[in-house]
Protein backbone atom coordinates (compact mmCIF):
# COMPACT_ATOMS: atom_id res chain seq x y z
CA UNK A 1 0.00 0.00 0.00
CA UNK A 2 1.35 3.35 -0.92
CA UNK A 3 -0.39 5.65 1.97
CA UNK A 4 -3.21 7.59 -0.99
CA UNK A 5 -6.57 6.85 -0.58
CA UNK A 6 -8.50 3.86 0.91
CA UNK A 7 -5.47 2.87 3.32
CA UNK A 8 -2.61 4.07 5.03
CA UNK A 9 0.77 2.32 3.58
CA UNK A 10 3.47 1.89 5.94
CA UNK A 11 5.01 5.42 4.65
CA UNK A 12 1.96 7.27 5.00
CA UNK A 13 1.96 10.21 6.95
CA UNK A 14 0.32 9.51 9.86
CA UNK A 15 2.60 6.32 10.74
CA UNK A 16 5.64 9.14 10.62
CA UNK A 17 4.04 11.38 13.27
CA UNK A 18 2.89 8.28 15.50
CA UNK A 19 7.05 7.17 15.15
CA UNK A 20 7.87 10.91 15.98
CA UNK A 21 5.37 10.67 18.99
CA UNK A 22 6.67 7.32 20.18
CA UNK A 23 10.32 8.74 20.00
CA UNK A 24 9.03 11.96 22.33
CA UNK A 25 7.72 9.09 24.93
CA UNK A 26 11.01 7.59 24.77
CA UNK A 27 13.11 10.44 25.22
CA UNK A 28 10.70 11.46 28.22
CA UNK A 29 10.85 8.03 30.05
CA UNK A 30 14.68 8.55 29.39
CA UNK A 31 15.09 11.81 31.29
CA UNK A 32 12.37 10.76 33.42
CA UNK A 33 15.36 7.79 34.40
CA UNK A 34 18.27 10.53 34.65
CA UNK A 35 15.58 12.10 37.23
CA UNK A 36 14.76 9.45 39.22
CA UNK A 37 18.45 8.86 39.86
CA UNK A 38 19.35 12.05 40.45
CA UNK A 39 16.68 12.40 42.52
CA UNK A 40 18.21 9.02 44.71
CA UNK A 41 21.50 10.99 44.64
CA UNK A 42 19.98 14.14 46.12
CA UNK A 43 18.56 11.59 49.00
CA UNK A 44 22.01 10.52 50.48
CA UNK A 45 23.10 12.01 53.40
CA UNK A 46 25.66 15.01 52.38
CA UNK A 47 27.28 16.68 55.25
CA UNK A 48 29.97 19.35 54.16
CA UNK A 49 28.82 22.80 52.60
CA UNK A 50 30.19 20.90 49.12
CA UNK A 51 27.86 18.51 49.68
CA UNK A 52 24.95 20.98 50.45
CA UNK A 53 25.68 22.94 47.04
CA UNK A 54 25.49 19.82 45.64
CA UNK A 55 21.97 18.75 46.85
CA UNK A 56 20.35 22.31 46.07
CA UNK A 57 22.24 21.97 42.91
CA UNK A 58 20.65 18.26 42.08
CA UNK A 59 17.29 19.41 43.01
CA UNK A 60 17.21 22.46 40.74
CA UNK A 61 18.10 20.09 37.47
CA UNK A 62 15.39 17.63 39.04
CA UNK A 63 12.91 20.07 38.71
CA UNK A 64 14.14 21.62 35.25
CA UNK A 65 13.82 17.83 34.06
CA UNK A 66 10.32 17.35 35.40
CA UNK A 67 9.35 20.57 33.60
CA UNK A 68 11.28 19.00 30.37
CA UNK A 69 9.35 15.47 30.68
CA UNK A 70 6.01 17.54 31.26
CA UNK A 71 6.96 19.17 28.10
CA UNK A 72 7.92 16.15 25.73
CA UNK A 73 5.00 14.35 27.30
CA UNK A 74 2.16 17.23 25.59
CA UNK A 75 4.40 17.15 22.68
CA UNK A 76 3.77 13.45 22.20
CA UNK A 77 0.09 13.71 23.19
CA UNK A 78 -0.51 16.59 20.92
CA UNK A 79 1.39 14.48 17.77
CA UNK A 80 -1.07 11.82 18.70
CA UNK A 81 -4.10 13.61 18.28
CA UNK A 82 -2.73 15.05 14.90
CA UNK A 83 -1.83 11.43 13.96
CA UNK A 84 -4.79 10.58 14.55
CA UNK A 85 -6.79 13.45 12.48
CA UNK A 86 -4.09 12.71 9.99
CA UNK A 87 -5.08 9.02 9.90
CA UNK A 88 -8.80 9.57 9.36
CA UNK A 89 -8.13 11.55 6.55
CA UNK A 90 -5.57 9.58 4.69
CA UNK A 91 -8.51 7.24 4.58
CA UNK A 92 -11.05 10.13 3.05
CA UNK A 93 -11.41 10.00 -1.20
CA UNK A 94 -9.48 12.49 -2.62
CA UNK A 95 -6.59 13.11 0.18
CA UNK A 96 -4.15 15.20 -0.60
CA UNK A 97 -1.14 13.72 0.64
CA UNK A 98 -1.42 10.82 -2.61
Amino acid sequence: MDGGPGGAGPGAPSLQVAAMEAALRGHAEQLDGVRRHALAVSLLSWESPAGSAFRAYLSERCTELSRTIDLLDAAAADLGVYGRLLGEAEFLPGWAGS
